[in-house]
């Protein structure tokens, strides 16, 4: 009899120990307990990104702060002079900043600086155009305020045509602490930036600056460079300045 418990004992021992190996667990037994049940975890937070050394080196680049446009002239003079990153003041190393007084009723605006009386033989001939043309309708060169979109000359001697919008936002700042009575615009960039057309689309008549609050009577002619190199076109020059002359200087 008591054999024959033992051979039960042992046969149920090792039918429930078969059936643990049918159910997939071969490995001895832990005192800690596990739930065979639980579903497993999966964590849902997002993973974070990993940065390449690129991207981490710009991340920790300082962020420059943005220049602020001088609140007068006088000040806008010296930023120039002293090569403040401005809009267009980075393009040569020579810096030319505005010239005549701060108060005045006519601004003459041009593309490049290059209506200076200057010892370069090209630009003192523009310059000496430039004088007789407004002295042909009444208007000393030194009773104008005088920009240009570029305070610095480009090595193309053209003004980058993508600037032109940036250029055109700083020359609008400059308008508006002049307070001019009517503008002078000349030579095909400068027309582009402020009036959104070409010289031969705004030229032949009097237009008008509608922006931010102003309202001026603007003239758009030839820059003196495209007169000397063209001189069939003083014709047309002089009759643009004519409707200036007659529409805005005699009813100042």
């Amino acid at each position: 009899m008591e054999d024959q418990g033992k051979n039960t004992t042992f046969a149920v021992v090792e039918s429930l120990s078969g059936w643990w190996e049918l159910a997939g667990v071969d490995s001895a037994v832990h005192d800690n307990t596990a739930n065979l049940l639980a579903r497993d975890t999966v964590d849902a937070s997002p993973a974070m990104p990993t940065l390449t050394n690129t991207e981490k080196k710009q991340a920790e680049l300082p962020v420059a702060p943005a220049i602020i446009w001088p609140s007068d002239i006088a000040i806008l003079r010296v930023m120039v002079a002293n090569g403040a990153p401005l809009p267009g003041n980075a393009y040569g190393p020579i810096r030319f900043p505005p010239i005549g007084p701060d108060s005045c009723d006519v601004m003459v605006i041009s593309d490049l600086p290059n209506i200076l009386d200057s010892y370069d033989m090209h630009m003192s001939s523009n310059a000496t155009l430039f004088h007789r043309m407004l002295a042909a309708i009444g208007i000393e060169t030194a009773q104008c305020y005088c920009t240009w979109l570029a305070t610095s000359m480009p090595s193309t001697g053209e003004v980058p045509e993508k600037d032109l919008p940036d250029l055109a936002a700083f020359m609008l700042h400059q308008i508006k602490l002049i307070r001019p009575k009517s503008l002078v615009i000349l030579g095909s960039a400068a027309s582009k930036a402020l009036l959104g057309d070409e010289l031969m689309h705004s030229r032949a008549e009097l237009r008008c600056l509608h922006e931010d609050g102003l309202n001026l009577p603007t003239l758009v002619s030839f820059h003196p460079r495209t007169l000397i190199a063209r001189p069939a076109m003083k014709k047309q020059s002089w009759r643009d300045l004519q409707i200036f002359a007659k529409e805005v200087v005699q009813c100042a």
